[in-house]
Parts: structure tokens; sequence; C-alpha cells
């Protein structure tokens, strides 16, 4: 391995983030244990909380028209095979 080589390894070890997130509303770092994924602050964590319940609404509505057009299609399969 040539020396500038290594001495570009060595250097990039020295100069190493030390493992951490960052927060899904203001982009802060936080710690990398850190669950729900969000700093400290008030207005995140509501913010959070919020996103977590439009996004859980979001599944069950797609999941409900997911079976009003798939139940028709079903039917008429389960109706060939009677």
């Amino acid at each position: 391995m040539s020396e500038s080589a290594s001495n570009t390894k060595n250097s990039r070890n020295s100069n190493r983030v030390q493992p951490h997130k960052h927060c899904r509303i203001c982009q802060e770092a936080i710690p990398s244990k850190t669950e729900p994924r969000v700093c400290k602050q008030e207005e995140c964590i509501t913010k959070n909380e919020k996103n977590e319940k439009n996004q859980k609404q979001i599944r069950v509505l797609m999941l409900v028209f997911f079976g009003i057009f798939a139940l028709p299609f079903i039917a008429s399969i389960v109706l060939q095979v009677i």
C-alpha cells in the first residue's frame, strides 16, 4: 500500500463522527438509541405523533379500498369454481 493511501485511511478513522441519527422533523442530531426518532422539542414530538396517526389512518383506508376493489374479483373467481 502506498504511503499516501495509508495516510488517507488513517485520517478518515481519526475524524469519524460518533454514530447518531437525525430528528425526523427538524433534522437535529440525536443519540442513535433514541426511539421514536425525534428530538426532545415539544413541537417535534407533537408533529411526529400527528404524522404517525395520519400514516396509520392512510394504511387503514388503503386496506379498505383494496378490499372494496378486490372483493368483486375474488367473488367472481369463487362463483366460477362453484
